[in-house]
């Protein structure tokens, strides 16, 4: 009678669950330190802290997966799929999400002083909306000249779907040309060359953010702000 050998379980040392436990903690941190961030900066771009996230974010995935290969005991598959698959996404998602919301607090904070701001409403128009599906369904514009991603209201995504432009003849109930016949009406910071929305970033825009431009905005495209 054949003896059925016993299925080897996979198993993490203490070293390997601690290590693998931090990473989660960067995880939970950037949500936690990104339920402060309140706008969106337009300018300046600061594309150097997102490489800096980026590639750090990218050694530490090296790093992990290397670290909780040695640490892990099992058979190859399951080994690998741990330390090449599982790993590497806590690792890059929480480095890189932890340093970009960092960065952008204290990018915010320094480009933004007190006293040197200046707070006003302004428009912005919209180059395109576009709608998400899924547990985190979201409805987004992106602005035209200066590009930025931001959310919006259901509601307003809604009204520029019921009110296409007459340049627009898609069909595709997620994707809306708008190419300045929207605007976003919003509050806006200006600090020198440093210009920020309020009221957005982990947020959505207030209802009834969106509006049909005027025609003389409409056929300005290289007007970004009209304050």
């Amino acid at each position: 009678m054949n003896e059925e050998v016993p299925r080897q379980r996979y198993r993490l040392t203490k070293l390997g669950w601690i290590w693998l436990g931090l990473l989660v903690i960067c995880c939970a941190a950037a949500w936690i330190v990104g339920a402060f961030d309140r706008s969106t900066e337009l300018t300046p771009a600061h594309d150097d802290s997102l490489d800096f996230g980026f590639y750090a974010a990218c050694l530490m995935v090296i790093v992990s997966a290397i670290f909780i290969l040695t640490q892990s005991r099992g058979t190859l598959y399951q080994k690998v799929v741990m330390s090449f698959v599982v790993t590497p996404i806590f690792a890059f998602m929480g480095v890189f999400l932890l340093t970009a919301e960092v960065a952008a607090l204290v990018e915010t904070a320094q480009d933004f002083p007190a006293g040197k701001t200046r707070t006003f409403e302004g428009l912005l128009l919209v180059k395109r909306a576009y709608q998400t599906h899924g547990k985190g369904r979201s409805w987004n514009i992106q602005t035209m000249p200066i590009w930025s991603n931001i959310d919006v209201t259901q509601a307003d995504y809604n009204f520029m779907l019921a009110h296409r432009s007459p340049d627009d003849h898609g069909t595709n109930q997620d994707e809306i040309t708008s190419n300045g016949y929207f605007c976003a009406k919003v509050m806006l910071q200006r600090s020198g060359e440093a210009l920020r929305v309020l009221n957005a970033g982990r947020y959505k825009l207030p209802p009834g953010s969106i509006v049909r431009c005027s025609e003389a905005i409409a056929k300005s495209p290289g007007l970004a702000i009209i304050s």
